[in-house]
This record gives C-alpha cells, structure tokens and sequence, in this order.
C-alpha cells in the first residue's frame, strides 16, 4: 500500500516583531520568577517561598497566553490540505473546498465552495516588519501552484 504524505510546501507565521513580543511577554514574567527563587535561597522563609510560588504562577500564565496567542499561530499550505492553526483553534481545509482566497483584516481569508471562510491569523497585521499585503501576495503564489486550473484565485 503507498503511503502518500500530505507535503508542506509554505509556512507562514506571525511577523518577526510579533514572535519577539511574545517572547518578551513570556520572559519577562519568568526572570522576575527566577529572582524570587534566587531570593528565597538566599533568604529561606515562608514569605519567600509564597511569593516564589505566586510569581512562578504568573509567569507560567504569561508564557502560555504568548505561546497560544502569538507563537503557536500558523499557517501551513500542504499539497492535499490547508492547515490554519489560530488562537481559537485549528482548522484544516482540503484544496478541493477552496473556491477564492482574499486579505482580510485579520489575515487570508479562505472561500469555500459551500459559501464558509476560513481565516488564516499568521498573516493579520501581526506581521509588522514585512507588509501584510507582501506577505499576502507570497502566500497567494504558492497557493496558485496548488489549484486545479479551472479552480482559480
């Protein structure tokens, strides 16, 4: 039995500036952590070690909303699928549904032939650094390569 593999042929992800302040939204949070840990080595005591407790809590709160907001947030054309990872979750859209593929305001916007759009958040204005329709026009090439040629953008 031949094992087809759905190849990935593009990623598109939030923009540089978008994963840098994510980053920053999950480390900051954590080196105020560690300096509560070091405090409470050096001064072991319960106060010490509530605190280090309560920081450690934010921070790990922090890490995960830049992580499930920013830095997970993909968008992976593949040669069979389309697979949209967003904050409220993912989606996955065979090419065969895709009857047109615009810019919205919160990213590529992806028609189907049964009248639903699907929104592809990597490519929203998140993606400062590069301009969004810059970004869009590259996505919409290799999305091109994909459709059958009755089937256009």
């Amino acid at each position: 039995m031949d094992d087809v593999r759905d190849e990935v042929i593009g990623v598109w992800r939030v923009g540089r500036t978008g994963r840098i302040g994510g980053y920053v939204v999950a480390a900051a949070p954590a080196c105020g952590a560690l300096s509560t840990w070091l405090s409470l080595l050096l001064h072991p005591d319960a106060d010490n070690a509530r605190s280090a407790g309560i920081v450690t809590a934010v921070a790990l709160a922090f890490a995960l909303f830049a992580w499930w907001i920013l830095l997970r947030v993909r968008l992976e054309l593949r040669t069979d699928t389309i697979v949209m990872v967003n904050p409220w979750g993912t989606q996955r859209l065979p090419w065969s549904r895709v009857s047109a593929v615009s810019l919205g305001n919160w990213g590529a916007e992806f028609h189907t032939t049964d009248g639903f759009t699907y929104t592809a958040y990597a490519l929203s204005d998140l993606a400062a650094g590069t301009r969004q329709d810059e970004r869009f026009a590259d996505m919409r090439r290799t999305a091109e390569s994909q459709l059958r040629p009755e089937q256009p953008l």
